[in-house]
């Protein structure tokens, strides 16, 4: 699922879906937004993907499929609830729980991050084993009528088939677990509270394709219900093992460059030179 197709449309595109002759320009506008919105070097960085995402062959324009405008709909108890992402440097608590090597894009819901585009879907007679590359483990679901406690940082699932789709409900967030973070031009995630429930779709397309979709519904923090859509394509690559650092061998770096800046902010110590 390597996909250009931002999570937010992007701005100034009034559309759901382009041409093929208008993708190129798109493209070049996404990229564009996200050099503003992420400081990456795009010469290094490697790409997300070449191409936008294609649901029933449409060429898509954000993953966002309602609202209809392709933006999140908040309530004033959501914009405020997103606030709350973790970004500080007093302790290790301060740092949010993707860098601390914790849990970050294979939770509930799935979404596309920068490096963690892959997944791995097994299924053997009594169970469904869904891994996404990153540093989360994966997730393991019965084929039959299932309720699976599959951790504090994931919530409570139950899962269960309607013909051919898989279903997965989740909730029961923990009360400090407040976003879902996302890679890409516009929003930087939405909010999410121990209420909140996400309802999550595997639905096979074809041999090559399974369309990933999934519902974030809680009325204190949307507006309207968010509704995502992106195809996951057969692929011959293979996962790569996460080897997240941020959340030991960094961690301390950081928090004393914090603590460095702090003590010169009080007794002028003159960096060297």
């Amino acid at each position: 699922m390597r996909t250009l197709t931002p999570f937010a449309r992007p701005l100034g595109v009034a559309v759901s879906s382009v041409s093929a002759e208008a993708e190129p320009g798109l493209l070049e506008l996404i990229l564009q937004q996200r050099l503003a919105a992420e400081r990456f070097d795009p010469g290094t960085s490697q790409p997300d993907g070449d191409a936008l995402a294609i649901v029933n062959g449409e060429r898509r324009t954000s993953a966002i499929v309602t609202p209809g405008n392709g933006q999140l709909a908040l309530t004033p108890a959501g914009e405020a609830r997103l606030s709350l992402r973790q970004d500080g440097y007093d302790g290790p608590e301060a740092r949010p729980v993707n860098e601390r090597c914790i849990a970050d894009a294979g939770r509930a819901p799935y979404r596309v991050m920068s490096g963690e585009m892959f997944f791995e879907i097994i299924q053997t007679p009594d169970h469904l084993v869904i891994h996404k590359e990153g540093m989360d483990p994966p997730r393991i679901f019965s084929n039959s009528d299932s309720r699976v406690a599959s951790g504090s940082w994931s919530g409570i699932s139950s899962s269960r088939w309607e013909q051919d789709a898989f279903v997965i409900e989740t909730t029961g967030f923990r009360p400090d677990d407040t976003n879902r973070r996302i890679s890409g031009p516009g929003s930087a995630g939405f909010p999410i509270a121990p209420q909140t429930r996400i309802t999550e779709w595997l639905i096979p397309i074809s041999n090559e394709v399974i369309l990933y979709r999934y519902r974030v519904n809680d009325p204190d923090l949307f507006r309207e219900p968010l509704l995502v859509e992106l195809p996951l394509v057969r692929t011959s690559e293979r996962l790569f093992e996460s080897a997240c650092h941020e959340g030991n061998l960094s961690l301390a770096s950081t928090l004393l460059g914090a603590r460095m800046q702090e003590l010169r902010a009080t007794v002028a110590v003159k960096a060297p030179r």
